[in-house]
């Protein structure tokens, strides 16, 4: 279960934003492997996981693309009824708080991947690895 830099980045909600951004990271060959974005009226909250998140990090301060880097866990999940229940039945045992989860599974049964913001990363990690208490 992998601890990852998320990259959060606030846009204008207007067409094109999500092109540009997109953009600079394509120019520096930073691939965008999840997405999370929620809208406003006027600005869009992306998050992002990327392949290099200090790469990231250093082309958005050069573009001057205001962001804030934030550690979360993925987790690989069974594709199957009440996966997401043990693990988030888990996290309530040992006191640790959802923020925010997204993610997205394969409907045939394949499995999936699920971003969590915890209110305590290194807690979350032993307790769903079974090194800590369930």
């Amino acid at each position: 279960m992998p601890k990852r830099t998320q990259v959060s980045i606030v846009l204008k909600n207007e067409p094109g934003a999500l092109c540009r951004l997109c953009g600079i990271l394509a120019r520096a060959e930073v691939n965008i492997g999840g997405m999370s974005i929620d809208d406003c009226t006027d600005e869009g909250f992306i998050r992002l996981i990327v392949d290099e998140p200090k790469k990231a990090t250093k082309v958005l301060d050069q573009a001057k693309v205001p962001h804030l880097d934030t550690e979360v866990l993925i987790l690989d999940l069974a594709n199957e009824p009440g996966m997401l229940q043990r693990v988030s039945a888990k996290l309530a045992e040992a006191g640790i708080n959802i923020h925010y989860a997204y993610g997205t599974a394969d409907l045939r049964g394949r499995g999936g991947a699920l971003v969590l913001r915890v209110s305590d990363v290194d807690k979350a990690v032993a307790i769903l690895e079974g090194d800590g208490p369930a």
